[in-house]
């Protein structure tokens, strides 16, 4: 049964981060066209998909760590999970903003006011402002890096560091 158990975490995890990469390249493909009113509303749902599937991610290999695979000090002591982890933060953090920036085209959409226009530094373009590559280039970052992260989980499945 442990085994099952086992097997139904990592499939649960791998299939999370498939969603994961799924809702960025989608993020990343909407980029491309117009900020219409479509777009826009595709933009948040990819973005809202995204982030169940990271929190996920994370829950399960979590749970992976702690209950399955070589155990918990194993997992500890490796570079290479270390490096998962940080990649995946570092994913995380790339994403605030395009969030912030969904979420602010998303309330001028709705004419709402946009009480937030400069969080941490970051300066969230309006919707009707010209398009640059910053947005583009940030989503494709993301995507990226979550393209190393299988490579690093078989490394780490094969014991490798």
């Amino acid at each position: 049964m442990a085994l099952w158990s086992s097997a139904l975490v990592l499939y649960l995890h791998i299939l999370s981060f498939m969603l994961t990469y799924a809702a960025v390249a989608a993020e990343y493909a909407l980029l491309r066209g117009p900020a219409d009113a479509a777009t826009v509303r595709s933009l948040g749902t990819a973005d809202l998909v995204y982030g169940i599937a990271a929190v996920g991610v994370f829950v399960t290999g979590a749970v992976q760590v702690l209950y399955f695979g070589k155990g918990f000090a194993y997992y500890m002591q490796s570079p290479v999970l270390w490096t998962k982890v940080g990649l995946f933060t570092l994913v995380g953090v790339a994403s605030v903003y395009p969030t912030l920036t969904f979420l602010r085209w998303q309330a001028e959409l709705d004419g709402e006011d946009v009480p937030v226009q400069n969080l941490l530094g970051l300066s969230i373009p309006p919707r009707a402002a010209p398009r640059n590559g910053r947005l583009r280039s940030t989503v494709g970052l993301e995507l990226g890096l979550l393209t190393l992260l299988p490579l690093l989980g078989s490394a780490l499945h094969y014991g490798l560091s």
